[in-house]
């Protein structure tokens, strides 16, 4: 069956994002100091600290900059997998401590949705067991049904919520394909 201009237009997009993936940041060229140094003696307002702290609030460990080198796992493991196949390597278009800040904010992206699918999903099944609970139980008491129908509107209106994409918006950090 023939593709529709929609379903082009979205396997183009798909293809020019894998595209611009294999690329180097267009701005590496011209970052003369290497971002771990700038970032020891910025700190940048407070904004990388106020990041920091998240880190700590969530009790996870703190990255650190101390050096110059690039992005890679704790272990190794995922490198070493990639050495079959070196096109699968999700660190290719990324140099340096810089390229490590940025493969760090996507991976905290790509970490978050998981994170909040997996709660999404949870939350669903929950208030689910407890409609059916609720339409399960003796109804029979005007005060309890009244209470029981409260309960069931108010759940169903959690699950409506539970449906919906919410958005974040972050300052643009990565400059490919310019």
């Amino acid at each position: 069956m023939a593709k529709t201009a929609t379903e082009r237009s979205r396997e183009m997009r798909r293809r020019r994002e894998q595209e611009l993936k294999l690329l180097l940041d267009s701005s590496y060229p011209f970052l003369k100091q290497p971002f771990f140094e700038w970032i020891g003696e910025k700190r940048d307002g407070g904004d990388w600290e106020a990041g920091l702290q998240h880190f700590d609030l969530s009790a996870l460990v703190r990255p650190e900059f101390e050096d110059d080198s690039g992005p890679h796992s704790i272990d190794g493991e995922f490198e070493r997998g990639w050495q079959d196949n070196p096109a699968d390597n999700l660190y290719l278009g990324y140099e340096g401590s810089i390229g490590r800040a940025e493969r760090l904010v996507d991976d905290l992206i790509g970490a978050a949705h998981c994170f909040a699918s997996v709660i999404n999903r949870y939350k669903k099944e929950q208030i689910t067991e407890r409609i059916k609970e609720i339409e399960a139980s003796d109804l029979t008491d005007p005060g309890t049904r009244k209470q029981a129908l409260k309960d069931i509107v108010r759940l169903q209106k959690m699950l409506e919520r539970l449906e919906k994409q919410t958005r974040h918006a972050f300052p643009e950090y990565q400059l490919k394909g310019i």
